[in-house]
């Protein structure tokens, strides 16, 4: 399946690559649909707060795996300071939204006020499907909660029948296991949902700069 990707993703993906350039490029920037914001908005962000992921799509749950995953992945990239924060607000509406539905400026101003964070995460998984076409999709955006600018998003899917994706799982749990384990415990990605949710979570976290490289 080919990964779905907005036009404005495929347009700004040359202004992400020449940003991603001097903070360590890497496959992911190069293969995962996302835009960065080409002014840097995103190095002066100290505060980050993380809404749950939505999930749009007819598995229940699935939305929670991943949501971890992304938090441990993104806290690892020492970028800025992410917390996960309830999906609803104060008067019991959600911050989550769908796909490509817009956060209003009144909320804005309250998510920044709640949480005392310099920028909101938002996303959805958009698509799922479990062992044997392991897939997954997911759609984020991270939101300056000062003026409302877009500082990163993330629109794409991975697919296990595609034999890049497979490479890049294999090259990713090579990388990762400690000494002694299997060669072939990548494959493990191919047949386990949480596996694959935290090869995910990885690509997504390694399209944005390097924490300690960039500071």
């Amino acid at each position: 399946m080919t990964p779905r990707r907005s036009p404005i993703l495929i347009l700004a993906a040359s202004l992400a690559a020449v940003l991603a350039a001097g903070c360590g490029s890497n496959q992911a920037r190069l293969r995962v649909g996302h835009y960065l914001d080409p002014a840097g908005g995103i190095l002066r962000v100290d505060r980050v707060a993380f809404v749950p992921l939505a999930n749009a799509t007819d598995f229940p749950g699935v939305e929670e795996g991943l949501t971890t995953e992304l938090l441990q992945a993104l806290q690892g990239r020492r970028l800025f300071r992410v917390s996960l924060v309830p999906a609803t607000n104060d008067t019991g509406g959600p911050w989550c939204r769908p796909s490509g539905q817009a956060i209003t400026l009144r909320e804005l101003a309250d998510m920044r006020k709640a949480f005392r964070c310099d920028a909101a995460l938002v996303g959805t998984v958009t698509a799922f499907q479990p062992y044997p076409h392991l897939q997954g999709g997911l759609y984020l955006r991270l939101v300056d909660l000062r003026d409302g600018r877009l500082l990163w998003a993330v629109d794409h899917t991975w697919d296990t029948s595609d034999r890049r994706t497979q490479q890049r799982i294999e090259d990713y749990y090579r990388r990762s296991v400690e000494s002694g384990d299997s060669p072939l415990q990548w494959r493990i990605a191919l047949v386990s949902s949480r596996a694959f949710q935290k090869f995910v979570a990885q690509e997504v976290a390694a399209t944005l700069p390097d924490g300690e490289a960039a500071r």
